[in-house]
């Protein structure tokens, strides 16, 4: 039995190789079969970038508002990736969303109505490529795998057999998992956009605000000067020594030579 068993898993293996072309072309994933019938037209990832503009005090609320308008964009699978705010001097804040297309123009529609919008920027990923190999890839392996769980049913007498096939089919679960992840998250690229948000408050500060700065920081910039002061004057100190006595040695050697030439 172990003789012809081992045999047989030979050629079903090679078999299952000569059909990875041909199992990847007829099981498509969504995406795919979706391009397929022209429900979608490409395979690009979007990411935007938008720089809003806004006064000094309404940028925590333009922050928080923009929280919430991806909280109830439930339908347009919106979910906050990142998010920072800097409420001391000149604040500011940043975003980033993950959402579906309508979702994305529904925020970026929200934050023209609270601020200035001064840049807005698109880039995008052609994805088709890495989409297909990996899709094919799965196609290939749950084809290996279900050739394993084949042989695995008719090795049920051959110990040595079984357990060769078991780690096999381990390996190719794994490789199946990992790989699946990475599909699904090309495919969630595709299906949603990327938002990226910046908040200032640089066109919009108060005239005497930079004043109030300066007057403010004029203690500590003033004895940071005087630091620095005395920093410099401590490294000059030992040059003047140096330079002193290079002119009194050469001050003496000039006299000592015109009074040899007087003589």
């Amino acid at each position: 039995m172990r003789h012809l068993l081992l045999p047989l898993l030979v050629l079903v293996l090679v078999a299952g190789c000569a059909k990875k072309e041909e199992s990847a072309a007829m099981a498509p994933t969504p995406a795919i079969a979706k391009a397929r019938e022209g429900k979608t037209s490409s395979f690009l990832a979007y990411e935007h970038s938008v720089s809003v503009d806004a006064e000094e005090r309404k940028v925590a609320d333009i922050f928080e508002a923009a929280q919430a308008g991806c909280r109830a964009a439930t339908e347009d699978l919106c979910a906050i990736l990142e998010s920072r705010i800097n409420s001391g001097r000149a604040a500011s804040a940043s975003l980033k969303f993950r959402a579906k297309p309508n979702g994305i123009k529904k925020i970026v529609a929200a934050l023209s109505k609270e601020a200035e919008v001064t840049n807005h920027s698109t880039t995008a990923e052609d994805l088709e490529a890495p989409i297909a190999d990996s899709s094919k890839k799965l196609a290939m392996l749950k084809d290996y795998r279900s050739k394993l769980e084949a042989i695995l049913g008719r090795a049920s007498n051959d110990v040595d057999a079984l357990i060769k096939v078991n780690r096999e089919l381990a390996q190719v679960q794994s490789e199946l998992e990992a790989l699946a992840g990475t599909h699904a998250h090309l495919v969630r690229r595709v299906e949603t956009e990327i938002l990226n948000i910046s908040i200032r408050s640089v066109e919009h500060q108060a005239f005497w605000r930079p004043i109030g700065y300066a007057i403010s920081d004029f203690g500590g910039n003033f004895s940071r000067g005087i630091s620095i002061a005395i920093t410099g004057i401590a490294f000059l100190i030992p040059w003047l020594i140096v330079l002193a006595i290079a002119v009194w040695g050469g001050r003496k050697l000039w006299h000592r030579r015109k009074a040899k030439a007087s003589a």
